[in-house]
């Protein structure tokens, strides 16, 4: 394996993943764009009782609201914290899945269950989180009547992608696929 692929396994799944996280804060407006450019923190009530207050089911209200030129973000650490989670968890999901597919491309018996079902694996969580946040918006847009009753299903959907991403982890964990983050220096 050469220096740029072993830079590319490096730094691909976590730039997915930061990538996820800011594409997901953005999705349920805790971060945007708009203009004319501003600078300036405004803070709100800095409470844990702030903090916990829900707009939606696992969407929390914003403690701060940071501007820095056309981007304007609200601080809400419990969002942020799920947005990180996720983005962790879906990074860590893509690194096993390129290793254990060039691990079963590189032998001459894959496993059964190798590269190609974690990949499948790590793709339906991010499917299900996408659709917890903009399902009930196309619904609604397509005039579906029965939306009040779906509505408290895509409650569900956060917790079952991270349930999903993170047993698919732990598959990918027992199939070989080494911890994206070692503390041990290689020798």
């Amino acid at each position: 394996m050469d220096a740029m692929t072993d830079r590319l396994v490096r730094y691909m799944p976590v730039s997915v993943g930061i990538g996820y996280m800011v594409l997901y804060l953005y999705v349920i407006g805790d971060l945007d764009i708009v203009g004319p450019p501003w600078w300036g923190i405004q803070v709100s009530e800095l409470s844990l009782q702030q903090m916990l207050a829900s707009r939606s089911t696992l969407l929390f209200e914003s403690v701060a609201t940071i501007e820095a030129g056309y981007v304007i973000w609200l601080v809400s650490p419990i969002n942020l914290m799920i947005a990180l989670f996720m983005g962790g968890l879906l990074a860590a999901n893509l690194h096993g899945a390129i290793f254990l597919r060039r691990q079963a491309a590189c032998s001459i018996d894959p496993s059964p269950g190798g590269g190609n079902s974690a990949m499948v694996g790590g793709m339906i969580p991010a499917l299900l989180a996408g659709g917890a946040c903009c399902a009930p918006s196309l619904i609604l847009l397509l005039g579906i009547p029965g939306l009040g009753a779906m509505s408290a299903f895509f409650g569900w959907l956060i917790p079952l992608s991270v349930l999903i991403l993170g047993l698919n982890r732990l598959w990918q964990h027992h199939l070989g696929a080494p911890p994206m983050l070692s503390l041990r220096r290689a020798p």
